[in-house]
């Protein structure tokens, strides 16, 4: 299974990495950090050297189902040299951001979901996105096909402790080692959004306003994963809030459409976790049933 294939070689990157090294694994050309070996270090150039054809793989393996996966070439760099050069992911061109976050995401998940034995959840959700991709007439929509498939295959036949424990492997699987996790709250919050709008996936005029104690609404618009069947999938808003999060501790509890390719999410903090990977939408969050499961 892919989702298998991922996780060892993360698995694989993650057991070379040592938290100080001298030498980091970036691309030659574009001085990118790529995902699964974006912010680790390690003791010597071989093992560096290794991390890097482990990640050549890692996305050759992505790159049989989606043929848009970035092409990096990745090198080793000798962090004694200086930082010039190393960037992250988030200095590339607007398209190779928004491929990029749909990529970590939707292979953070599989690798998840193949950890959790969750083998059906894995399987259909990989044969709903070979279904789709065959009428998929945009190739940049075959990474955001990826990620609906195992969303919506996730809200579907995992129930709602499996979720959350898949969006918190996720999360921290994308979580860069030596970051901080110690924010606010609120920062956390405003550090998301700001990250989902960088990489194209809502627009860059989101907001959060507090709505009471641990409360907030977030108003966005152009949301990438927005469909037009009843509910909201907010998969990949949860894992990049718990990216910020020391701890998933928050429910997603109404989503409202407020306009045209708008929508209001309600967030609370220091909740039973719930609308993970997605909210049924209503006019009225009163109407939420919270024991949906979604």
């Amino acid at each position: 299974m892919v989702g298998a294939t991922l996780r060892d070689i993360s698995r694989h990157v993650d057991c070379l990495a040592a938290p100080d090294g001298p030498y980091a694994v970036v691309c030659g050309r574009t001085g990118c950090e790529p995902y699964p070996v974006a912010g680790h270090r390690f003791d010597d150039r071989d093992t560096a050297a290794e991390a890097a054809d482990a990640t050549t793989e890692y996305r050759a393996t992505l790159r049989q189902y989606d043929p848009q996966v970035p092409f990096y070439e990745p090198l080793v760099h000798d962090l004694e040299d200086g930082p010039a050069g190393v960037a992250t992911t988030a200095d590339a061109d607007p398209r190779v951001r928004y491929l990029e976050f749909c990529h970590n995401v939707a292979g953070a998940t599989f690798e998840a979901l193949s950890a959790a034995s969750l083998r059906e959840v894995e399987s259909a959700a990989m044969e709903t996105y070979l279904t789709l991709a065959e009428v998929v007439e945009d190739r940049d929509d075959f990474c955001l096909t990826m990620l609906w498939s195992v969303t919506s295959e996730l809200a579907l036949r995992a129930d709602r402790s499996e979720r959350v424990g898949i969006v918190d492997r996720a999360a921290r699987a994308l979580r860069e080692p030596n970051t901080s996790t110690a924010l606010s709250p609120d920062e956390a919050l405003r550090a998301a959004i700001e990250e989902l709008a960088a990489v194209g996936f809502v627009s860059g005029d989101s907001v959060a306003v507090g709505a009471g104690p641990n409360r907030w609404r977030v108003t966005f618009g152009n949301y990438a994963l927005a469909e037009r069947t009843g509910r909201l999938p907010t998969l990949p808003a949860s894992i990049t809030l718990g990216r910020h999060l020391s701890e998933t501790e928050f429910a997603f509890t109404a989503a409202t459409p407020v306009g045209d390719d708008r929508w209001q999410l309600t967030l609370e903090l220091d909740e039973t976790p719930r609308g993970l990977v997605s909210v049924d939408a209503t006019d009225d969050e009163r109407l939420y049933d919270t024991d949906a499961g979604y």
